[in-house]
C-alpha cells in the first residue's frame, strides 16, 4: 500500500477592524483566541483576514 501525501489544512478567520482607535480597543479578540487554540491543537495554517469598517 502506497503512503498517502500529507494533507494541509488552512483556517481562514475573518476579523472586523473598525476605523477609530477607541473602537479597535473595544473590539473582541476572539480571532486571536481561535487562532491560538487551532495552532496549539493542530498543524493547520492560520490566516486572519482583517476587514476595515468605514
Amino acid at each position: 500500500m502506497a503512503s498517502e501525501p500529507a494533507t494541509g489544512v488552512t483556517v481562514l478567520i475573518p476579523e472586523a477592524e473598525p476605523e477609530q482607535l477607541w473602537q479597535r480597543l473595544l473590539q473582541n479578540q476572539r480571532g486571536a483566541v481561535v487562532a491560538h487554540a487551532v495552532r496549539k491543537e493542530t498543524e493547520a495554517v492560520i490566516c486572519r483576514l482583517r476587514f476595515r469598517l468605514f
